[in-house]
């Protein structure tokens, strides 16, 4: 059994790598990031916008020059 320092430090610790995971995988691609989805978004240049392949969910694409 662990003590009550190594549990909260264990926590902190899996919660800092899930933060980076999502840092990391927001730096190279879209993130769909609705509640249960936890898939990628494919971007549309045309239309300037990214759609969720799973969930329909469609986000503006912000504009480059």
């Amino acid at each position: 059994m662990l003590s009550r320092n190594a549990t909260t430090n264990l926590n902190r610790r899996q919660s800092a790598m899930r933060r980076l995971r999502r840092r990391n995988a927001s730096a190279s691609m879209l993130y769909c990031r609705t509640n249960g989805c936890a898939s990628f978004l494919v971007p549309d240049q045309t239309a300037g916008s990214a759609t969720c392949p799973v969930c329909g969910y469609t986000r503006r694409l912000p504009r480059t020059n």
